[in-house]
């Protein structure tokens, strides 16, 4: 495939994002989209421009999104943390609106390793503090195991992927479960499904923000891809001697109870469970999560 190719994949992304970007009914949804910035990778990742979001001054801090999601999960704790902190949030590598390949593969490690390109491409001038949150808890975990001397601190919010062995998903199957994903019905299941108080909480910005980013080139390749690899499991056995923070809430009905008690049980997690809150506790409860985040990184 030839680089001419590679811009006219990089190029759809890109066009497609400043199209749909101004149709965004959560106003905190349009404001973070204005601090996109696109970082240009070199000829590794096809010199294709990778979704960053930059904003604010300070002590920098990396956020990291979960599974078949995008910058837009943050959208609530952005205003709060911007005026205290350099934020700096990326879609991960065939997620949010990153440009795809059709003959590239997707897995944990290409994620990690197009994470790290992107913070080497920064140059920033201190230790990064993450937030994960769901499979970015994963994610995390694996980059401060491949940049243990960049990483100060650990904020996991309802952590997946800590525990078991990972599941390869053959063809066709992947390719059915992708599609599936992609289904309308599915799509509000699962944003509601993620909320504590889903009658309440989820309307038609919520469900748009869920999914705005399916219009994307690649988009169901992507994800089957990544499900073919097998995903990120068993990743508390990297967990290095760093200090961290996990945040579950006790409403979450995607990670489960008996989940969170293994969580629970392992002192070096530090778990602090959140009331009236389901699987993300940055959008159910962004006041409170960004009070946590904000004392527990200043707390030196």
């Amino acid at each position: 495939m030839n680089k001419n190719i590679y811009s006219d994949f990089n190029k759809l992304n890109i066009d497609y994002f400043d199209k749909v970007k101004s149709s965004l009914k959560d106003p905190l949804g349009l404001n973070i989209s204005k601090d996109v910035n696109w970082i240009k990778l070199n000829e590794k990742w096809n010199s294709c421009q990778f979704p960053v979001v930059i904003g604010g001054t300070g002590q920098p801090i990396l956020f990291l999104h979960g599974f078949d999601s995008s910058f837009l999960e943050f959208r609530r704790i952005y205003p709060f943390l911007k005026n205290k902190f350099n934020l700096i949030i990326p879609d991960l590598l065939g997620f949010g609106f990153t440009p795809r390949i059709a003959s590239n593969q997707y897995s944990p490690s290409k994620i990690v390793s197009n994470l790290k390109d992107i913070i080497n491409n920064l140059n920033l001038k201190n230790k990064l503090m993450i937030v994960g949150a769901s499979m970015g808890g994963s994610v995390a975990i694996n980059l401060a195991k491949e940049m243990p001397d960049l990483i100060d601190k650990i904020i996991l919010l309802s952590p997946a992927g800590l525990f078991g062995e990972s599941k390869n998903i053959p063809f066709p199957l992947n390719q059915i479960g992708a599609s599936f994903l992609g289904l309308s019905q599915v799509r509000k299941s699962l944003c509601r499904q993620a909320f504590a108080y889903p009658d309440k909480s989820v309307g038609f910005m919520e469900e748009q923000i869920a999914s705005i980013h399916l219009g994307c080139s690649g988009w169901r390749n992507s994800l089957a891809s990544f499900a073919k690899s097998g995903g990120f499991a068993g990743t508390y056995k990297d967990i290095q001697n760093i200090s961290i923070k996990t945040i579950c809430g006790e409403n979450d009905r995607i990670l489960g109870k008996k989940e969170i008690n293994k969580i629970k049980q392992i002192d070096q997690l530090n778990l602090t469970g959140l009331k009236n809150c389901g699987h993300l506790p940055h959008v159910d409860l962004p006041s409170l999560s960004s009070k946590i985040i904000y004392d527990y990184f200043c707390d030196k």
